[in-house]
Parts: structure tokens; sequence; C-alpha cells
């Protein structure tokens, strides 16, 4: 059979693209985005199933599939692994924090905001948050490495309180620092509480914290 001639091509129509027996390969920047990532789920991974302590460098290496010099061109320590952890959740938790910074009222959206944390992973530092906050307590360097990111939370709601404060919510008497405190202890302890205690079922108790924190934050009534 003779084979069937192939079309001629049009002279405005381009040369067809050679093919190649390789993809073109990534470009570098994207490639360290992609490693990164990489070596950051391997060491959450790491961490939440065997803390920061029992956590080598090695295994974070074995976890992620990369040799230990791969690994230290992007992380030389655990401590940079959870400060680099908890600064790629900023965008994340910055979205929470607008939500309850925007929110005509203060209380309950500090109630929604705690009740998704609890029912939801929104945030990866959220199940390593006691073994970060542990290990804080005996490294000086670690705390440091965190503690921007705890201050910018503060910030946002110290002045959310004292927008509450102004409009009538809670009571101005108190002091805003004291109470700002207050609750991120308490928001620190229901999450610890949900990880030791699951069936406590804390995420359908939170119309409970709801209305003990009006009854603790209420204005005084009027004499």
């Amino acid at each position: 059979m003779t084979a069937r001639p192939s079309a001629p091509q049009s002279d405005d129509q381009p040369p067809a693209a050679p093919e190649t027996a390789f993809p073109t390969p990534p470009p570098r920047a994207d490639r360290r985005k992609e490693q990164r990532q990489r070596i950051l789920a391997a060491a959450m991974a790491c961490f939440a199933r065997d803390g920061f302590h029992g956590t080598s460098m090695q295994q974070i290496c074995a976890e992620a599939g990369m040799s230990p010099g791969a690994l230290y061109r992007y992380f030389r320590s655990k401590e940079e692994l959870i400060a680099a952890i908890v600064a790629d959740e900023r965008s994340e938790r910055q979205h929470l924090l607008d939500a309850v910074t925007e929110a005509p009222c203060l209380l309950d959206a500090l109630t929604d905001c705690l009740r998704l944390i609890l029912e939801e992973p929104t945030l990866p530092t959220v199940q390593l948050g006691p073994e970060i906050m542990a290990e804080a307590i005996r490294n000086t360097h670690l705390r440091d490495a965190i503690e921007p990111c705890e201050e910018e939370t503060r910030v946002q709601l110290r002045a959310a309180l004292v927008s509450a404060a102004a409009r009538g919510e809670i009571d101005p008497a108190l002091d805003i620092e004291d109470v700002m405190i207050m609750l991120q202890v308490l928001a620190d302890g229901l999450i610890l509480h949900h990880q030791l205690h699951p069936t406590w079922g804390l995420p359908q108790r939170m119309t409970a914290f709801n209305t003990l924190m009006r009854r603790m934050l209420a204005p005084a009534p009027a004499r």
C-alpha cells in the first residue's frame, strides 16, 4: 500500500515544535519553593508524630526523601523549621484575625473563630501548638523566633477589644491588657484540652464559652 502524502504546510503557519523526550524543568524559584514546602510538610508530620525532642533532622530528611546536605541548604535547625511553619501560616491566621476585628460583635466572632480552629485543621500550628509552647518554655531561640507572630496576634486582638469597649460590648472599666492576655490563655487552653480530651466535645461547648465570656466581660449594670 502506498503511504498517503502529508498535506503541504502553508507558508503562514509556524513550523511544528520539535518533540522532546523530557519535560521542561520548572523554573529555579518554583523548584526551591516546592522543595521548601516538601521539607516543612515532612517536619510537621514528624513533629506531630514524635514531638519536637523526639524528632531528629535525619528523620525529617527521611520523611522528605532527601539528603541531609539538601535539607540543610534550606534549614539549619529544628528551630528554623518551626519558625518557618509559623510564618507560613500568617495569611491564614490574618484571615481569621480580620474576621474577628471586622465583626459587629467581638465575642460572637471570637467564639466562631475558636470553633473553626477546633473543628478544622485551619492552622498547621494548632496541632503542633502544645508541642511548640512546651519547647519554647525551655528554648529561648525558639521563643524568640515565634514571638513576632505572637505579638502580631496580640496587637490585633488588643485593637479589637478597644473597639468593643468603645461600643459598649465589654466593660470599659476592665484593663484591656488583662482581658487580652486572659482570652489568649483561655484559647490556648481550649486547643490543648481538645487534643488531650477529644471526648469532651469542646467545639460543641462553644455556646457555653460565649455565655461565660459575656457574663465576665459585660458592662456593670447601672445603679
